[in-house]
Order: structure tokens, then C-alpha cells, then sequence
């Protein structure tokens, strides 16, 4: 199913055995794209914090089409909080994307992460405040996997230190925002409204965009792409990842594969 006036084609590919922790959703007039990551409270998993998000964004897009999209996000977060029993700095948390068909335009949010790009010229649509953060642990982790050192003790000490460095500046004034457990973080996403005779719109998770950029993969040839051929192009990219820079000598990154996930929105 499409939302109105939106052709979506989408595709998906875990990191590993576990399952995806990326959802891609739609609805009567928008689609919706999350990339999940975990918190410290073990009793709720990010496939659960993704789902109850991804589920209630939906039902508030689908109840309300003219809703703005803050709102709506935050509406959401304030539902899935509820429903989980979720305390800040302890939940999972996870990237949003949205695009909605709204008549002759299309609003767009990007809460973390997870950009959109706009046709024809694949002008970008993103939210870089926790890339624009000075992390000491991060840096370090970066330069190392440059110089060939791969996914050693120290890289894995460098991990949790970013964690660490990141947690105080989690959904506060002068760090960072994101969809945890406080709906706030909603009015603090990027958003946009563009007519809607755009050729097309790409939404991507970080583990689509980061190997697609660094590859040089056209978005042109990608919005052709069948939804079979988008799998095969998750596919190549996961091989690369493994084959040719197993070790992010080539595209530093904390983990050799991250789960994979791309929505295609044709007007």
C-alpha cells in the first residue's frame, strides 16, 4: 500500500543473524522510516521501542492529516512512552524520517540520522547535531580505524566511551535530540515542505547512507530501481562492507555492518 499521491517502493537487510531494528511504515498519506538503538533499560528491546513508534506516528498521521509534523512526532513518543513505562536517558531511542503527501506539497521531518534526499538534484534533508558534537572518544575511534588498527579492545573501550560522552547531551539544550522518552524531542527535528511535482524522494537509514556516499552510488540510478534490485543493492553494499573494508580502514565505522533500509517515495 502507498500513501496517496506517494508511490513507495522500500527494502531491507539486517547487519547480521539479529533481526533488523529499522522499520520503514505507511500509511493513508505519509511514510515513515526509523533506524533503532538500544538503551540501558533491558526490559523493553529497540525492536519493541521501533514498533510501538512506528505504529503510533502512523496512527496520529492517519487521524489527523494536517497535523504538523512536530506534533505528530511528539504525540507519538508521548504514546509510546506510556505504553512501555519509559524513563529518559534509560530507553531505546531511534532516528525519524517522515514524508507526507499534504495536496499539491510534501511535508518532510528528520529527527537524527536518517536523511532524505529530493529529487532531481538529490538535495539533502538531514539533521547533523550529534555529528556537529565534539566527542573526544569518537574522534579517537575514527582516527584508529583510519590507520588500519580494525575492531580491536581498545576500538571496543572507544565505543563505550562515546556512549558515555554521549549520554549527558542526550535530548538536551546544546547536545542532542532524538526520539527516546521525551516527547520535546519531536519540535526539535528538521522539517520542511516542498511541492509535491518532485520526481522523487530517497530515505535512508545511516547504513545505506554512509557506504552509498562513500561509493559514489548515483541516487539517480537508484530511484529506478525495482524493489528486488534495491535488495541486491543492500546486498552489494553489506559485501562491500565485509569484502573490501572489513576493517573501516576505507569508511570508519563502530561496527563492520549496520542494518539496512531504504524507502523510495515517487510522487
Amino acid at each position: 500500500m502507498s500513501p496517496a499521491g506517494l508511490h513507495v517502493i522500500s527494502a531491507e537487510l539486517p547487519a547480521g543473524d539479529a533481526p533488523n531494528e529499522d522499520r520503514v511504515r505507511i500509511g493513508k498519506n505519509a511514510v515513515v522510516v526509523l533506524d533503532g538503538a538500544s538503551g540501558s533499560d533491558t526490559r523493553v528491546t529497540v525492536a519493541d521501542y521501533v514498533d510501538h513508534l512506528a505504529g503510533a506516528l502512523i496512527e496520529v498521521l492517519d487521524a489527523e492529516q494536517d497535523i504538523p509534523l512536530p506534533h505528530a512526532l511528539a504525540d507519538a513518543i508521548r504514546s509510546t512512552v506510556a505504553t512501555l513505562r519509559l524513563m529518559p536517558g534509560e530507553s531505546p531511542s531511534s532516528t525519524v524520517s517522515i514524508a507526507r503527501r499534504r495536496g499539491d506539497e510534501i511535508d518532510l521531518l528528520v529527527l537524527g540520522d536518517s536523511p532524505i534526499y529530493l529529487g532531481p538534484d538529490g538535495e539533502l534533508l538531514t539533521d547533523d547535531q550529534l555529528a556537529r558534537l565534539d566527542l573526544p572518544s569518537r574522534t579517537k575511534a575514527y582516527g584508529r580505524l583510519r590507520q588500519g588498527t580494525g575492531y580491536d579492545e581498545v576500538h571496543r573501550d572507544l565505543v563505550r566511551a562515546v556512549r558515555a560522552e554521549q549520554l549527558p547531551l542526550l535530548n538536551e539544550p546544546g547536545g542532542y535530540w532524538i526520539a527516546e522518552a521525551r516527547p520535546e524531542a519531536g519540535h526539535q527535528a528538521v522539517t520542511r515542505t516542498v511541492p509535491a511535482d518532485l520526481p522523487w524522494l530517497v530515505m535512508l537509514t545511516d547504513g545505506v547512507d554512509r557506504p552509498l556516499g562513500h561509493l559514489g552510488v548515483p541516487l539517480a540510478d537508484v530511484v529506478r530501481r525495482t524493489r528486488d534490485e534495491l535488495e541486491d543493492l543492500l546486498q552489494e553494499l553489506h559485501e562491500w562492507e565485509e569484502d573490501k573494508d572489513p576493517a573501516a580502514h576505507e569508511l570508519p565505522r563502530f561496527k563492520q555492518h549496520d542494518d539496512k533500509t531504504i524507502a523510495l517515495a515517487l510522487p
